[in-house]
């Protein structure tokens, strides 16, 4: 029987996954694109059919959802750790300019549809890779002891190139190179398995069970 303690670490994971992975099917219409008069038709033609694309599609694996358990997880670890109380505002950022993402074109047409999801694009995607970032950075803090240090650092490492390839995936897509974005994708999702992997090998240090003296200063 999983113990009580490592719920908002279960939680966590789930969030994780349902932010990092997309399946989407398109649910609706936008307002047909106002084409506007401009002196890069390419760049416009990238954002507006590639990035904004013509409907409202629903992730089958919700971000909204994912959201929502990466607070819940926070607030249930934040009296262990104030820094996942700090989190909380910029995970209700990120969420606000998620869904400005997805429903701005319903509101926004022409050439303020386009600038606005040029810029909420890596808005919204580079906010998303940060905040999971920081939180499982968090969780770290609870696993670094003295004896646990050098295992715990090369988790953190591990983290790191994960949530650096999905950033990049987050700029390859951007282009419109799938293909690459689909790769550095799949190197994101091996590390953060192997990070996760090394964290539930740790997790009796998650729950207090032969656990020694903190020694994290992670912000």
């Amino acid at each position: 029987m999983i113990d009580k303690k490592l719920l908002p670490y279960i939680l966590m994971f789930a969030a994780v996954v349902l932010l990092a992975v997309d399946v989407r099917i398109p649910v609706r219409d936008y307002p047909a694109f106002e084409p506007f008069v401009t002196e890069a038709p390419q760049t416009v033609d990238l954002v507006v059919n590639h990035v904004i694309g013509h409907r409202l599609l629903f992730d089958l694996l919700p971000d909204v959802l994912g959201y929502l358990l990466l607070a819940v997880s926070c607030v249930m670890l934040g009296p262990g750790n104030r820094h996942f109380f700090r989190q909380l505002p910029w995970i209700a950022v990120s969420l606000g300019f998620y869904l400005c993402q997805q429903l701005m074109p319903f509101s926004l047409n022409g050439g303020m549809r386009f600038r606005a999801g040029y810029l909420l694009y890596f808005i919204s995607g580079v906010l998303q890779v940060l905040i999971l970032m920081r939180a499982m950075l968090h969780v770290c803090d609870g696993l670094d002891t003295t004896e646990n240090h050098s295992f715990n650092n090369l988790s953190i490492i591990f983290m790191i190139i994960s949530c650096f390839a999905g950033v990049v995936a987050v700029l390859v897509w951007f282009y419109d190179l799938v293909w690459i974005a689909l790769v550095y994708f799949i190197v994101q999702m091996i590390f953060l398995g192997i990070f996760w992997y090394r964290i539930w090998t740790d997790r009796h240090l998650l729950t207090g069970e032969g656990q020694g003296e903190n020694t994290a200063g992670l912000v």
